[in-house]
C-alpha cells in the first residue's frame, strides 16, 4: 500500500527527503517543530489514533506502505493546560485508591491494602512526572507554592515507604488518609489554579 498522504494539521506534506521509515519521519518532524516551539499532540495512521506504544511498532515500517498519516501539533503550553484538566479527575481516582488502602491497613486486610498501596504509589510517581512536564512546558521555574507542595508530596511518599518497610500499618493508614489526601487536595484546590494562571512566555 502506497502512502497516499501525509498531513500535518490538515495540510498535505510531501514525504521529507531522507525519510524512508516512520521513525525517521517522526524524528525529522520533531526537529522542525522544536524550532517553532511546538510538539506532536496526536498521530493517526489510516484514521486510527496511535498511542506511544503503538508508535514503537510502526517505527521500522516503510512510509510508502503505511497509507494515510495525519499528525496534529500543539503548543506545549496548550497541552499543559489540557493536562491540568485531566489531572483533576486523575487525583479523584487516586484519592479513592489511597482511601481504600488506608481502610484495608486499618482492618489488617494486608493483601488488599498492599494491592491498593502499590497502585497508589505507581499513580503518584506518574503524577510527579506529569507535573514536572507541565512545569517545563509552562516555564514555571522556581515557584514557592509549587515547590512546597512537591516537597511535601515527596516527603509523605518517603515516610510511607519507610513505614511500609517497618510494617507500621496504622501509621501508614494515618499518612494515607491525612497527609497524602490533604496534599493532593491542595494540588487540586490551590496549585492547579495557580498553574493555569501561568502564561508561558
Amino acid at each position: 500500500m502506497m502512502t497516499k498522504t501525509i498531513r500535518v494539521n490538515g495540510i498535505e506534506q510531501a514525504i521529507p527527503e531522507g525519510a524512508t521509515i516512520f521513525e525517521e519521519f517522526i524524528t525529522g518532524l520533531n526537529k522542525s517543530l522544536s524550532s517553532e516551539r511546538k510538539v506532536i499532540s496526536s498521530i493517526r495512521v489510516n484514521g486510527q489514533e496511535i498511542s506511544e506504544s503503538d508508535e514503537k511498532q510502526f517505527n521500522g515500517m516503510q512510509l510508502e506502505q503505511m497509507g494515510e498519516i495525519d499528525v496534529e501539533t500543539a503548543n506545549p503550553a496548550d497541552l499543559a493546560y489540557q493536562t491540568l484538566n485531566t489531572l483533576e479527575q486523575y487525583i479523584d481516582r487516586l484519592v479513592t485508591s489511597i482511601g481504600r488502602a488506608a481502610v484495608h491497613y486499618r482492618g489488617k486486610n494486608l493483601i488488599s491494602a498492599d494491592a491498593y498501596f502499590a497502585k497508589s504509589i505507581d499513580g503518584l510517581d506518574l503524577f510527579v512526572q506529569t507535573i514536572g512536564g507541565v512545569k517545563l512546558a509552562l516555564r514555571v521555574g522556581l515557584n514557592t507554592h509549587v515547590a512546597l507542595a512537591e516537597a511535601e508530596l515527596i516527603s509523605v511518599m518517603n515516610d510511607l515507604l519507610d513505614a511500609k518497610r517497618q510494617n507500621n500499618y496504622l501509621y501508614m493508614a494515618e499518612l494515607l488518609e491525612k497527609e497524602l489526601i490533604e496534599n493532593l487536595s491542595e494540588w487540586k484546590d490551590k496549585i492547579f489554579p495557580l498553574l493555569r494562571n501561568f502564561r508561558a512566555s
